[in-house]
């Protein structure tokens, strides 16, 4: 079996991340959750032949949790193939509610990520899987900080009324 290079890229990034950050992250209360990252319009490039995908027959679409209403996505695919890309990797915190409206205050820390049939709420970091440990703190910070403003926003009563519709 002959691997592309961006195969060969998003394998060697998958190594790091599943040998390092999930399992530290695990240990501060991460889970892996049953919701899989729906695939995005933004998951794929326009060329002459059509609409062609980013992603692998190696990606893998599983998220994690530590509480509601985040989930966290390893964007492994996502990226150039040049020199060093290896050591580049997006963190997608997804909220998990099709069609959510946000107030406008949140609208830029969260875009949209757009499927077939709606669109779910992101906020993306990249990180440099040359430091692992500092991946890690980030992803943790981030996901805190994301959660607190979410909470201040009021979206944790809005995800309850739009989990009632």
């Amino acid at each position: 079996m002959t691997l592309s290079l961006r195969e060969r890229l998003e394998l060697m990034r998958q190594g790091v991340v599943r040998g390092y950050i999930i399992p530290s992250l695990e240990e501060r209360g991460y889970i892996v959750s049953g919701w899989k990252r729906p695939i995005s319009l933004e998951d794929k490039i326009l060329r002459d032949s059509g609409w062609e995908p980013i992603y692998t027959r190696f990606t893998s679409w599983e998220t994690y949790r530590k509480d509601q209403p985040l989930y966290v996505f390893f964007n492994t695919f996502y990226g150039d193939v040049y020199e060093k890309a290896y050591r580049n990797c997006f963190v997608e915190f997804i909220i998990n509610a099709p069609n959510l409206r946000l107030k406008p205050s949140l609208i830029g820390i969260f875009t949209r990520l757009n499927t077939g049939n709606g669109y779910y709420w992101k906020h993306r970091i990249p990180i440099d899987l040359n430091y692992p440990e500092a991946c890690v703190r980030d992803i943790d910070a981030t996901y805190d900080e994301l959660a607190l403003t979410l909470s201040k926003e009021g979206v944790l009563k809005q995800l309850e009324e739009h989990e009632d519709e």
